[in-house]
């Protein structure tokens, strides 16, 4: 788990310079499985509706500022803060009667590697295709993709998300792990916590580690990228990324549920 660049260059150059994603670390994960999208609007607004939750809990008002631009494409993922997405998943698992949770990052990274495969990015085939004369995506949305969409809607392009299934699965039949919103895992964010990582199923910090900057909320891990482009690593299957737990803010952040269980799931 993490920047495995140098072990396949034969102790060569990282693929970033990046700290969070070092040292390289040995991971086994009990049996588990993983959504194949991320949790959508409808998804998302089908259990307000089922618990009986308020509209404003989702809509607040920043989101009706630009809810046409997050929720204009059907089928594109909520954008929610990690209490919300946790929430979302104990429900489901509350509904189901098994173990449903938010993965963590272990799992996250071990199933966008394709099993723990040395693969970098998240896609069908492991590259980044787009369109040499218009600039769009073939297998993952780009800047031309948000762009058209919002000229002749007239919205935001940064908040221009797509439907979960616009562009095709990994090899495991996951979509849009390499981008359309960084994800939310179960893990409290500890920049040292790859150097003494359990090996056996990691979860993370037991407690809360690092405070923001004004010392109110403490910091989760994000996977996965909002737009990932070759040489960044916003994309990449062992990127982390770090955000307060419920920022005021959540713009672009999504999630996926696991259900811990050797006996597999299917939709």
């Amino acid at each position: 788990m993490g920047d495995f660049c140098s072990k396949m260059r034969n102790d060569g150059p990282f693929c970033t310079s990046d700290k969070n994603n070092k040292p390289l670390h040995e991971v086994e994960l009990s049996s588990y499985s993983i959504s194949k999208f991320k949790i959508t609007h409808e998804n998302y607004a089908f259990y307000l509706e089922m618990t009986g939750q308020p509209k404003q809990l989702f809509d607040k008002e920043w989101r009706n500022k630009t809810l046409s631009d997050m929720t204009f494409l059907e089928n594109s993922p909520a954008i929610i803060t990690w209490t919300e997405a946790s929430n979302y998943c104990l429900w489901i698992k509350k509904e189901s009667g098994l173990p449903f949770s938010l993965p963590t990052e272990a799992q996250w990274e071990y199933a966008a590697r394709n099993g723990g495969q040395y693969v970098a990015i998240a896609t069908d085939d492991g590259t980044l295709r787009a369109n040499k004369k218009t600039g769009k995506g073939e297998n993952f949305a780009t800047d031309e993709d948000r762009d058209e969409v919002a000229e002749s809607n007239g919205l935001n392009p940064p908040l221009v998300h797509f439907p979960v299934d616009k562009y095709p699965p990994s090899p495991l039949g996951l979509y849009n792990m390499a981008d359309n919103g960084k994800e939310w895992v179960i893990d409290w964010y500890d920049p040292d916590y790859y150097s003494k990582s359990p090996k056996k199923d990691p979860q993370g910090p037991d407690q809360p580690v690092v405070e923001s900057k004004n010392k109110k909320q403490y910091l989760k891990v994000l996977r996965g990228g909002d737009s990932p482009v070759p040489g960044f690593p916003s994309g990449l299957t062992f990127s982390r990324s770090l955000r307060v737990k419920d920022p005021e803010y959540p713009v672009g952040t999504t999630a996926r549920c696991a259900v811990n269980t050797p006996t597999p799931i299917s939709q």
